[in-house]
């Protein structure tokens, strides 16, 4: 794990976990360095130490899974700072153990990593473009607890710091050197040996520059003009971006502010407590659950159906050239599949190509792609009008309209031209797949393969299993995602899956809300309050009034029972008044909102009939209406057996329709608040405003049996 040798009078401690691909700081990982820091420092012939790691990277930061040791029964908070003063202790070591110490990274620092190199007097990488150096905590609800919110302002400034312990904001390694995180960036081959000659020629001191008699803040203290307004202006936008609803940002700003008026010791126990305090509390918890082991799992491909040989996409077929098609081909050639692109004849399939070729173009101009690698990628994307182009294709998905005629017209069509081995997938938002496979040949190999848009940003793809989906096809497909770089959730067949039932229940309530007399400024403030990117009305306006009114159809067709009755009561009928009058959203430049050319948006519901009630609800009231019209419907998932697994479940929510990160998920969230009492506020709900809000009768058995989606720590 860490190994010392000596070559003259350097000393060498080189960390490499063995059974990992990158080096993690874990306990054992912390006693391993104490042990051979100790061997180092008590061999008087060793004058300097250099500390490098045995791997590519240097080390990626902690060891999320030890996360759990914080909140397990019987832990308090004197223990959780025993945990965390572990590292604290290890890295304040280093730091004064009265010998010159070179931190020399052979790649990528975050979290832990970073901070270990920050606790060296000297601090070296190599020239790699793609190895990162930050502090990212804050992204999993968390503030970096073994130093960084109190060396990174002492050895960078405060204004300089705030960006990479706020935002999480990571750089390269000559971005980190002109900042100052960095001494040196040489060439790989001379890490070790600039980091020796560092030493040797007396270029390091042994002492850090903040236990210096006299130190000061580089840029002044936290009352100097700069970063008093660098502070206030911190405050400001992170309150504005985060609504209140994510500790750890305000955490990291009183560590800044209170700590770095404190001598370094005093600063990072002030630390060690704010740590705590978030680490063991159900936000933290909840967003390093979802959005770190979650969606390792899912990249992972842990729903993998076992003992099916891996296999790659060559050549892919899309029927569909407009937006979502050319979304799909532009994403799979950058991954190196060559690509058919059909429509319904060759012009049509050439403006897809010609749509790939403008938003690739446009990376280009930006400095984020290659010339050279823009023309590789649209030289794997030819264009075709006849399905025989499809013959060698190994996978075809269909990205039509969202009619079953012309989705059955395409398929009968498709697997006409395909091989016997080839899979057939709908991108489909809503329509069952078992419907849409009674058109196939053979629906063993036919699938849902539903991409979010824009194709090209969103990183998950929600993969619907029909009823007669072979494994096989399932293993295959899941392996095309991962070859793409997106990230999956199974779920099985139903109207609407899991993704688009629950994004119509909050756009649903909150035209339900409108219909109610409640204001449309605060309906829409409450969505962006709870933690949804957009509010209510607007997200309509983007998917489109037509579109969603033809998907609040299909699902009225298939929901029985007094909360269905009640869900699609007055709200629909504004959305058909919509309709009728051409108001699709932002498309049409009209809907919920007008958006005339050239000027900002507003709304515009002045010809729909609508009335503002007098007494108006407070925005806790409409902010839990989006909510549990949201967790509910996931519920109701759960109940129909569309989703299986609570973390796929909330990882799919997140990724798919934006759902509050803070909250961990749907799941989650009832986990976090109780199931029985969930159940409890759902069935107050009910008598307050109507049977929609009414619980599931699996959830309720669940709630009397103390059930929750995901094990506490044991």
């Amino acid at each position: 794990m860490v190994t010392t040798h000596t070559e003259g009078p350097i000393g060498h401690l080189v960390i490499d976990v063995p059974g990992r691909s990158m080096n993690v700081l874990d306990p054992e990982l912390a006693h391993a360095l104490d042990e051979a820091l100790t061997r180092l420092v008590d061999d008087e012939a060793v004058r300097g130490i250099v500390i490098s790691s045995g791997k590519s990277s240097f080390v990626a930061g902690a060891d999320l899974a030890r996360m759990s040791d914080f909140v397990k029964p019987g832990v308090s908070q004197a223990d959780a700072l025993g945990l965390i003063g572990l590292y604290n202790r290890l890295l304040r070591r280093i730091e004064t153990c009265g010998k010159p110490v070179v931190a020399a990274a052979s790649g990528t620092a975050l979290g832990g990593g970073l901070e270990l190199m920050l606790c060296a007097h000297y601090r070296i990488a190599t020239d790699d473009p793609k190895a990162r150096f930050g502090l990212p905590e804050v992204g999993l609800g968390l503030l970096p607890g073994a130093g960084g919110t109190q060396r990174l302002p002492r050895l960078i400034g405060i204004a300089a710091s705030l960006p990479l312990l706020t935002q999480g904001t990571s750089l390269d390694a000559r971005a980190a050197l002109k900042l100052g995180i960095l001494n040196e960036v040489v060439p790989a081959g001379e890490l070790i040996q600039a980091a020796s000659r560092a030493l040797l020629e007396g270029r390091v001191k042994a002492i850090a520059p903040w236990d210096e008699k006299g130190f000061r803040l580089p840029g002044g203290d936290a009352y100097s003009r700069v970063n008093s307004d660098a502070l206030m202006a911190a405050n400001a936008s992170l309150h504005a971006a985060t609504k209140g609803n994510y500790p750890a940002p305000q955490a990291i700003l009183r560590a800044v502010y209170e700590g770095t008026r404190l001598p370094i010791d005093k600063g990072l126990k002030l630390e060690q407590q704010l740590f705590v305090k978030l680490v063991q509390g159900a936000v933290a918890q909840n967003m390093i659950r979802t959005l770190f082991f979650a969606r390792q799992a899912a990249d992972k491909l842990s729903r993998r159906p076992a003992g099916i040989a891996k296999q790659s996409v060559r050549r892919l077929g899309i029927v569909g050239a407009g937006f979502m098609g050319a979304g799909i081909a532009q994403v799979s050639a950058a991954a190196g599949i060559d690509v058919v692109l059909l429509d319904r004849d060759l012009a049509t399939a050439g403006r897809g190509r010609d749509s790939i070729a403008k938003a690739l173009q446009a990376e280009v101009d930006k400095g984020r792609l290659r010339e050279a690698v823009r023309d590789q990628i649209l030289s794997r994307i030819e264009v075709a009008a006849d399905h025989s182009a499809f013959g060698n294709c190994d996978l075809v998905i269909e990205a039509v309209l969202e009619d079953f005629e012309v989705k059955a017209s395409v398929t009968r069509a498709t697997e006409a031209a395909l091989p016997a081995h080839a899979i057939f997938a709908s991108n489909t938002s809503a329509l069952p797949i078992n419907e849409l496979a009674s058109a196939s040949a053979r629906p063993q190999n036919f699938i849902g393969l539903h991409f979010f848009s824009p194709v090209s940003r969103m990183a998950l793809v929600e993969v619907i299993v029909g009823s007669a989906t072979s494994d096989e096809t399932l293993a295959r497909s899941l392996d095309y995602i991962q070859q793409i770089h997106k990230t999956p959730i199974v779920v099985r067949d139903g109207y609407g899956f899991y993704t688009t039932r629950c994004v119509e229940a909050y756009i649903r309530e909150g035209v339900r809300l409108l219909a109610d007399g409640v204001n449309p400024v605060l309906i829409e403030n409450a969505g962006t309050a709870l933690g949804m990117p957009v509010g209510p009305l607007t997200l309509a306006d983007e998917v489109g009034i037509d579109v969603l009114h033809h998907i609040v159809s299909l699902f009225r067709d298939r929901e029985h029972g007094r909360w269905a009755d009640d869900k699609h009561g007055a709200g629909n009928a504004i959305l058909g008044r919509l309709e009728l009058a051409g108001r699709f959203g932002r498309k049409a430049g009209r809907g919920f909102f007008a958006y005339p050319p050239g000027e900002p948006r507003h709304l515009e519901l002045g010809d729909l009939d609508l009335s503002v009630a007098a007494d108006q609800p407070e925005v806790g009231q409409v902010k839990e209406r989006l909510l549990y019209a949201q967790v509910l419907e996931a519920a109701r998932c759960w109940t129909d057996g569309v989703i299986d697994d609570a973390r796929e479940a909330d990882l799919g929510a997140h990724l798919g329709w934006a759902f509050p990160s803070w909250l961990g998920g749907p799941l989650a969230f009832i986990d976090t608040v109780g199931i029985t009492n969930f159940v409890q506020r759902s069935d107050e709900l009910v008598a307050r405003y109507g049977p929609r809000f009414e619980v599931p009768g699996r959830l309720r058995e669940a709630a009397a049996g103390g059930q929750r989606f995901h094990a506490v720590a044991a």
